[in-house]
């Protein structure tokens, strides 16, 4: 990797530099300015919409005689999937297309998308497809989504893209309740698994996630390490936080952090939470109750206050320390058998910078980190206005694609890290040599 972004991808090399705007000089103003500015007049990345509903029947993996489902919903999941399409293909009669379960207004220039149209959109195999993963509570729409996208779909690049858009997310209404959870890692694994796999089996993939969706894909490939799906070719994640409670307590230390950014994340969460109260499906959800006849006693006041009671109760965990110890991505880096590349800012003030996993991308020649001075989080613009991440990225994979492919058999078991699942660690125990 180091050999690769060295010959193909200065941007990603050390020593290389871009003009910072002059008025984003922090990683807080970067940061801010990320969040406030939605540049609504660049990057206009036009979309058609497709519903995935998880079917019930679908296994994926047996473990002790156990093959486990995808969720536990029976069938009733849901999830919207943005294809890239170029503005031409706009339809005004789109609503004829809506899912009975979607009741919400698209987002802007998103439309709901023809079945019958579907699989012509990613038939051309010549044409490598990026799939994108969004932040916290963020959907397709994100801008710093936008313009890796809007980049990496035209030429000299011409890949095919689409978004995953969490449950909940970009307008989607629910079907099942479950909301946001940095550890969820089966969506995308469902789109890849029964979706692409089988409708574009030759479609070569790239996939990329920024902030918490980084996080998702970072446990996604550690996941599937030397199981994964061999025509995933190449994977990039930004501006992730690898050790959750770390960063958790770096948010409260910080006076910025515990009174603007981890407040602003937890109201993103609550909007999110209040504007599917009254699902039908998520209404009788027993937190849902609790907090709906008794609003006077949660004092959600930061994201930690919000996965305690929320997303860790959700997901069988006891509190919010306990999913942060589960969900930190940088103890699933070490499995990753996908050439990656991470790019994160040390002035990042939302995942900060002390657990940055070096020690994890050192012992992994899959693995490549790549650390910036200013840029806070999902920002790196530069003095012409642009991000610094788009064209760097973009490069990168086609790299890749062009003229590099993965044998993992090449790779001796000394080159590469221990699995202590294996090896070292079993039953909650030390295990090695015994």
């Amino acid at each position: 990797m180091k050999e690769i972004v060295e010959r193909a991808v200065p941007e990603l090399h050390q020593g290389w530099f871009f003009y910072v705007n002059p008025v984003l000089l922090s990683g807080h103003s970067q940061t801010a300015y990320t969040a406030i500015n939605k540049f609504e007049k660049v990057d206009l990345v036009h979309y058609k919409r497709r519903i995935v509903t998880v079917e019930s029947d679908k296994r994926f993996y047996e473990v002790d005689g156990h093959k486990l489902k995808y969720d536990q919903w029976e069938g009733e999941s849901t999830f919207a999937v943005d294809y890239v399409v170029p503005e031409s293909a706009s339809d005004p009669d789109h609503t004829r297309f809506q899912p009975s379960t979607q009741t919400r207004p698209l987002p802007p220039r998103t439309e709901y998308l023809d079945p019958d149209a579907e699989q012509a959109l990613l038939d051309d195999d010549s044409k490598p497809l990026i799939i994108a993963l969004h932040g916290l509570s963020g959907g397709s729409y994100e801008s710093y989504i936008r313009a890796v996208l809007s980049q990496i779909t035209t030429e000299p690049y011409g890949f095919d893209a689409m978004v995953i858009n969490a449950r909940g997310c970009a307008n989607h209404t629910l079907s099942s309740p479950q909301l946001f959870n940095g550890l969820w890692t089966n969506d995308i694994r469902y789109l890849i698994n029964e979706h692409i796999k089988s409708k574009w089996p030759n479609k070569r993939i790239y996939l990329i996630g920024f902030s918490l969706g980084g996080a998702i894909l970072s446990n996604y490939l550690g996941q599937e390490g030397d199981d994964v799906y061999h025509m995933i070719k190449g994977a990039a994640v930004l501006g992730t936080p690898w050790d959750f409670p770390d960063s958790s307590i770096q948010l409260r230390e910080s006076i910025i952090g515990n009174n603007v950014y981890s407040p602003a994340m937890c109201q993103n969460l609550v909007r999110l939470l209040n504007d599917h109260a009254e699902d039908p499906i998520l209404k009788n959800h027993p937190q849902v109750i609790e907090y709906r006849n008794q609003p006077a006693d949660f004092k959600l006041l930061i994201l930690k206050d919000f996965d305690d009671f929320f997303t860790s109760r959700q997901f069988g965990f006891n509190n919010a320390d306990e999913y942060y110890r589960c969900a930190s991505p940088v103890q699933r880096l070490h499995k990753i058998r996908v050439p990656t590349v991470i790019i994160s800012s040390k002035d990042d003030p939302i995942t900060g910078y002390r657990t940055l996993p070096y020690s994890a991308v050192k012992i992994n020649p899959y693995t490549f980190l790549v650390t910036t001075t200013i840029g806070g989080h999902l920002g790196w613009f530069k003095a012409t206005g642009g991000r610094y991440y788009p064209e760097a990225v973009a490069k990168l994979f086609c790299e890749l694609d062009t003229n590099w492919t993965v044998d993992p058999k090449s790779v001796p078991d000394k080159e590469l890290p221990i699995d202590l699942n294996k090896v070292t660690w079993k039953y909650d125990r030390i295990v090695y040599g015994m």
